[in-house]
């Protein structure tokens, strides 16, 4: 059976496609069998990966025209892979959200390191709660922040407001920086793992999402075992 990872913000701007995509990368490389799925109607993620000079070796799955539906096509894919990853809608109000989350075990958030980005995503922390305590009890999620620039000590701030405001969601300490690198494998039509020529931060783009991958391994674990501690 399949892991499937929903990549999901209300906030347009947080990166959401360019983290789906290339963590999918990063579970591929890593051995995996992968499947992107692309949820979005904007089908960004279908066109970024196939629009490039050479195929690449993942597969990727425009599901969205399903509607609210999807959870049940996602679940027919689990026998195929190893890992789903998939790329949501940018809206709350689209109803795929609530059916990708009600499959998925676990919702990585991006978000930028602003508190306004924060405030803004209250509502889609919100829902997975909701999610959680009332059809999908083995749902797990956490934040992360993406785009950060390398002077920003914004991450000190957002855990204050977390606290604050008694958001109980993690925030994973791996975070992706703002990178051009990341723009031009997009123009590309390839991926952070999968370019094999010289690009500026190239290298160091490929660390930091090998970072996050692991660190979402070990936190989906982590919070596994405590669930079934307490189960």
């Amino acid at each position: 059976m399949a892991f499937k990872i929903a990549v999901s913000n209300q906030k347009g701007g947080t990166g959401k496609t360019t983290i789906s995509v290339n963590i999918a990368a990063a579970f591929e490389a890593g051995g995996n069998k992968v499947a992107l799925i692309d949820a979005d109607p904007q089908g960004t993620s279908v066109r970024w990966v196939t629009s490039g000079e050479n195929t690449l070796p993942m597969t990727v799955l425009s599901l969205a025209p399903a509607g609210r539906g999807i959870g049940g096509e996602i679940k027919k894919q689990d026998a195929n892979f190893d890992v789903i990853v998939v790329d949501c809608p940018g809206n709350l109000e689209d109803p795929r959200i609530a059916s990708v989350l009600e499959v998925a075990d676990f919702c990585l958030v991006p978000l930028s390191p602003s508190p306004a980005d924060l405030y803004s995503t209250v509502a889609m922390i919100r829902m997975i709660e909701s999610m959680r305590s009332v059809r999908n009890p083995n749902l797990s999620s956490a934040l992360m922040l993406n785009s950060v620039n390398g002077k920003t000590k914004m991450r000190e701030e957002i855990l204050k407001i977390l606290r604050a405001e008694e958001i109980g969601e993690h925030l994973l300490d791996s975070q992706i920086a703002q990178r051009e690198v990341y723009r031009q494998t997009f123009a590309l039509g390839t991926t952070i793992h999968h370019h094999n020529r010289y690009l500026k931060g190239l290298k160091e783009a490929r660390a930091e999402i090998e970072k996050l991958v692991t660190e979402m391994a070990q936190y989906i674990a982590s919070t596994r075992a405590t669930g079934a501690a307490h189960g």
